[in-house]
């Protein structure tokens, strides 16, 4: 066989491999390309970033609550409205994760042993109105429940505030008892256990959260402290309830 023949050959095969080359790359070029991945890796990202602040809220708050005997700037380096704000920061990560912070007790359970509220403070002036307020939580509680289907949940915040409120009044000498309405205004809307859980109890926690902070700040003895650290949980706890996923990312107070 010739050179010219051998050359004939090889100029064939090159086009039967070049042909077959266009071929395979026009059939990948045509198949569906895989799903993205980006999703997953978002969803991994975003599991991972909340098992992280909720364990960075615990560490905060176990951190600031060992710290919690004086709030003064030279104890701190926050100043008091911060230290409040980073407080109830920490506490609804926590409730989030339905986690109640070993060191906080129930409002029943620190009034064991505490002095009765001197009249006329500022301290016992709050009190008084985070006082009325847990009758309110007390009274919306009897009638979501008497209004819903499953009454379990009711029945149970109805107790705590119950309990809390009477645990306080016995706090104020009798000169100064507050004052507790009977009952307290419902808008006619609210016709439904929901309706008075997600919209009425909400409007009351927000001036809960805010009276019990303030209390925090008014405290002078490490007792009043913890009684206004077991009424901020417990406000903090309920609004957890009443608004599922409003934490941890309302930080706001």
């Amino acid at each position: 066989m010739d050179i010219s023949t051998n050359l004939g050959n090889v100029r064939v095969l090159l086009r039967i491999t070049v042909t077959q080359y266009r071929d395979v790359k026009y059939d990948e070029s045509n198949r569906p390309s895989p799903p993205p991945r980006r999703t997953i890796w978002r969803s991994i990202i975003a599991a991972i970033s909340l098992a992280a602040l909720v364990g960075l809220g615990t560490w905060l708050g176990t951190s600031l609550f060992r710290s919690s005997d004086s709030i003064t700037v030279e104890s701190s380096e926050l100043t008091p409205s911060q230290h409040t704000e980073h407080l109830v920061r920490v506490l609804r990560i926590s409730a989030a994760s339905d986690t109640t912070p070993s060191n906080i007790r129930t409002i029943p359970e620190t009034i064991s042993g505490f002095e009765p509220i001197a009249c006329g403070s500022r301290y016992a002036q709050m009190l008084d109105q985070a006082l009325v307020q847990l009758h309110g939580i007390d009274y919306f509680s009897t009638v979501a429940g008497a209004r819903a289907v499953d009454t379990q949940t009711w029945r149970i915040q109805q107790t705590q505030a119950h309990d809390s409120a009477v645990a306080l009044q016995s706090l104020f000498p009798e000169e100064c008892a507050p004052v507790v309405p009977v009952a307290y205004d419902l808008p006619v809307t609210y016709r439904n256990a929901d309706g008075i859980g997600i919209q009425q109890m909400l409007k009351v926690s927000d001036t809960l959260v805010e009276e019990w902070s303030q209390l925090y700040l008014l405290a002078e003895t490490a007792q009043e402290r913890e009684l206004a650290l077991a009424g901020l949980w417990q406000a903090v706890s309920w609004e957890a309830t009443w608004q599922p996923g409003r934490s941890p990312f309302a930080f706001g107070v």
